[in-house]
């Protein structure tokens, strides 16, 4: 499957109110018109992830928001949440935060 069908299949699951989907999905698609605004595709399915079990039009908002302002935030936020909160981390620890962060990310796109 690729990203844009499982942004689709993310925002259909997330979003099953097909009114407030097609919201979510105008205010995900802000996100990538201005040409610093990098991966359009790839920070939707971050601004998803980050929303988590609740969730709501104005968490989409403020994600989005975040990420006009600076991408590399959801990102980090969405794919390296545990290596984000441990810089000081010895190597050895950095490889298993880094697979744990993989791992995590890899089992919410497949479910």
């Amino acid at each position: 499957m690729d990203i844009e069908t499982k942004l689709e299949s993310k925002l259909e699951s997330i979003f099953p109110n097909l009114g407030i989907r097609a919201e979510a999905i105008e205010i995900l698609n802000s996100y990538g018109s201005e040409s610093h605004e990098q991966e359009p595709t790839r920070i939707r399915l971050a601004i998803l992830k980050l929303i988590g079990q609740e969730p709501s039009i104005a968490k989409l908002k403020e994600f989005t928001n975040t990420a006009k302002s600076d991408y590399r935030d959801v990102l980090a936020w969405a794919e390296y949440p545990r290596q984000s909160e441990h810089w000081s981390a010895t190597a050895s620890e950095k490889s298993e935060l880094a697979k744990a962060d993989l791992d995590e990310y890899r089992t919410w796109l497949n479910t």
